[in-house]
């Protein structure tokens, strides 16, 4: 049995066709010429972010796609002043900007060259900004294929989150796509295979960085409604036949209502059956979301409070926890430094390194009402052999790098992210993320260059920063500069692979996240609820 998904669709596409046929057929051949696709088709390439999230430049292009980068002054002259899809116009030849459509000469080749009618829209989702291609019954919102920070042709899932918040949603965009014939003249067919200049278009509620609105640019029409030949003088007889074809306008009106009719039917029972069929499934995670298992979450913010609160009551300071281990029936602390004794229920090791407690003497010890902020960074990573792994990311002073495969690092960083912003002893932190192709949690800022950022990383109250690949050489000695300073309470992420990080981890597709200096842990078995209200 097809899937009602795409059945659906199809059914109000072909509705769509039969409107469109009727108004062809009926408004004459000038205006079914037009709606033909007349539109003049070119050779163009979309701008991408370089394998290192680096910009692309004319002279770079024109050495990619036309063999000689001397002649980035033919690319320049002929894309000189048009308005590119962000709303920016092309002035400099030395700025150009990922997502930008470049007219090219004829004789490019290479991968990304598109022929077809250029694209037009704006990239936001803001109605204001689409300006006159809204009024354009063929605009819709669609976006380019394009590669990831590290060289990777981009998926469905990735595209989904991106734009649309939700990674599961993916099939709706395979749904709307699916069967169409692609700019390259390749065909989506499997959700899992898309290429680089593909153009996809997207449910009419995505929003985001290098969304394009406007009419789908493609290889041109190759079947469907065409325009009849204009009757001339020379054959009378077809002027004649042409003429008496041409039904009375009530005709019109008449079909052109009924296939309207039809077509609000269509989309309406596609309304309902995306309805019933998420009402009729589990909501999918939304990580930005979340914050760990209630009940875990509720037995470490308890230790936490019976450790401040054991402090204070035998006049102690309070420790540097780096890291919180679930071992068993037992927890541990591991601390920054060596102390010892350690304040009831806890006990001190040997070396004062650690000190545990057994988790039923946690639930019964008193507990602090105070504030909970020196934990704030606090973590969990995964679950080990032994339990539930927790880090002090503010105790890395420096930069945390994330590597892996994409799904499997962006997985993770929703996690962490969910963490620092949804745990009990969380307070807040503000997030700020730089860079292309990283996930879109709506409680972040995305922000295009680091610099943006500096002023503000000497606040008191710190943050989360992520960056989408590694800092330059001067990023790094303004980043080093501020760890320096033992104020500095923000948490640096880099996705990818990064030398200088002073805490390295990577990711692996079955679920596991390594290290160097903790042990290997599951994060994939992290379990996770809404927060209450949300």
């Amino acid at each position: 049995m097809p899937h009602p998904l795409r059945t659906v669709p199809a059914v109000a596409a072909a509705v769509v066709a039969v409107c469109v046929a009727v108004a062809l057929a009926t408004a004459g051949p000038d205006a079914a010429r037009a709606a033909s696709g007349d539109a003049e088709r070119v050779t163009y390439y979309v701008v991408q972010p370089g394998p290192e999230g680096e910009q692309e430049y004319l002279f770079q292009i024109a050495q990619r796609l036309l063999g000689d980068g001397n002649r980035y002054e033919e690319i320049f002259a002929l894309n000189e002043g048009r308005t590119q899809p962000d709303g920016n116009v092309l002035t400099d030849p030395a700025s150009v900007l990922p997502g930008w459509v470049l007219v090219l000469p004829d004789d490019a080749r290479g991968e990304g060259v598109q022929v077809g009618v250029l694209p037009q829209g704006s990239t936001g989702a803001d109605a204001e900004a689409q300006g006159s291609t809204a009024s354009d019954p063929a605009a819709v919102p669609y976006y380019v294929i394009g590669r990831t920070p590290e060289g990777e042709t981009e998926y469905l899932y990735l595209v989904a989150e991106r734009f649309l918040g939700d990674g599961e949603r993916h099939p709706e965009i395979f749904a709307l796509n699916e069967g169409r014939t692609q700019p390259d003249g390749g065909v989506l067919t499997d959700p899992e295979v898309v290429e680089v200049g593909w153009v996809l278009q997207l449910p009419a509620d995505a929003a985001g960085e290098g969304l394009r609105y406007g009419p789908l640019p493609g290889p041109g029409p190759t079947a469907g409604v065409s325009a009849p030949p204009s009757a001339t003088a020379e054959d009378p007889a077809a002027a004649a036949e042409g003429t008496a074809g041409v039904p009375a306008p009530w005709a019109t009106a008449a079909l052109v209502g009924a296939g309207a009719v039809l077509l609000a039917a269509a989309v309406a029972g596609v309304l309902l059956l995306v309805r019933r069929r998420r009402a009729g499934r589990a909501e999918p995670f939304d990580d930005s979301l979340l914050r760990t298992d209630t009940s875990a979450a509720w037995m470490v913010d308890r230790a936490l409070r019976v450790l401040l609160a054991a402090c204070e009551r035998d006049g102690l300071e309070l420790p540097v926890v780096t890291g919180v281990f679930v071992e068993g029936a037992t927890m541990r602390l591991r601390l920054g430094s060596p102390a010892s004794p350690a304040p009831a229920p806890w006990g001190a090791n040997e070396d004062g390194q650690s000190w545990s407690a057994p988790l039923a003497r946690l639930q019964s010890a008193p507990a602090s009402e105070g504030s909970t902020a020196p934990f704030a960074r606090l973590v969990t990573i995964g679950v080990g052999e032994t339990g539930r792994v927790l880090v002090d990311f503010a105790a890395a002073r420096g930069v945390i790098s994330l590597d892996g495969p994409t799904r499997a690092r962006h997985e993770v960083l929703r996690r962490w992210l969910g963490e620092l912003t949804g745990n009990p002893w969380s307070d807040d932190p503000r997030v700020v993320m730089v860079g292309n192709g990283l996930p879109q949690p709506e409680h972040a800022e995305h922000l295009p260059a680091i610099e943006q950022v500096v002023p503000e990383l000497d606040g008191a109250h710190g943050g989360v920063l992520v960056l989408s690949h590694a800092p330059s050489a001067a990023q790094q000695d303004l980043l080093a500069a501020r760890f320096a300073d033992p104020r500095f309470g923000w948490v640096v992420v880099v996705l990818g692979e990064y030398a200088s990080a002073r805490w390295r981890l990577t990711a692996t597709e079955d679920g596991w996240l390594r290290s160097g200096f903790l042990p290997d842990v599951r994060y994939a078995e992290q379990t996770a609820v809404r927060r209450g209200g949300e």
